[in-house]
């Protein structure tokens, strides 16, 4: 009897002991890499009105460069695509968010002004250069 009881301690020291005192157990190295999200950048971007239901946006950022037409696809985003890149933009809150076409994964994710004029006839637009808006 009294061997199993010493057994039976040993075993449970050997579980309890590491558990119990950090320094006895063995030590692991964790390393932590930090990665750059691209949410972190704000490319150059240009928009100008094309019409009620199309936008030109340019975007530019290091290597990376998107120039497209972006077309109404709701009431408030526009979307358009090239062979790298699909950009969804809602130009009443600035909100513009680049996807890589072939995989899906999200490359931008950021906030430009506002585009005024959108949703406006550009035929009854004023010109802020020749009159008050």
């Amino acid at each position: 009897m009294n061997y199993l009881k010493l057994v039976f301690s040993t075993g449970i020291l050997s579980i309890v002991l590491p558990c119990s005192f950090p320094g006895i157990a063995q030590e692991v190295d964790v390393t932590i890499t930090t990665i750059e999200i691209a949410q972190n950048r704000e490319p150059e971007t240009y928009v100008k009105v094309q019409d009620m239901n199309s936008l030109v946006m340019q975007i530019n950022e290091g290597e990376y460069q998107f120039r497209g037409i972006l077309r109404r696809i709701g009431s408030k985003e526009f979307i358009g695509n090239d062979r790298q890149s699909r950009v969804v933009f809602n130009p009443y809150d600035g909100h513009i968010m680049v996807f890589s076409v072939a995989t899906g994964t999200e490359f931008y994710n950021y906030y430009i002004d506002p585009v005024s004029g959108v949703g406006e006839d550009p035929d009854t637009m004023c010109d802020p250069e020749t009159e008050p808006c």
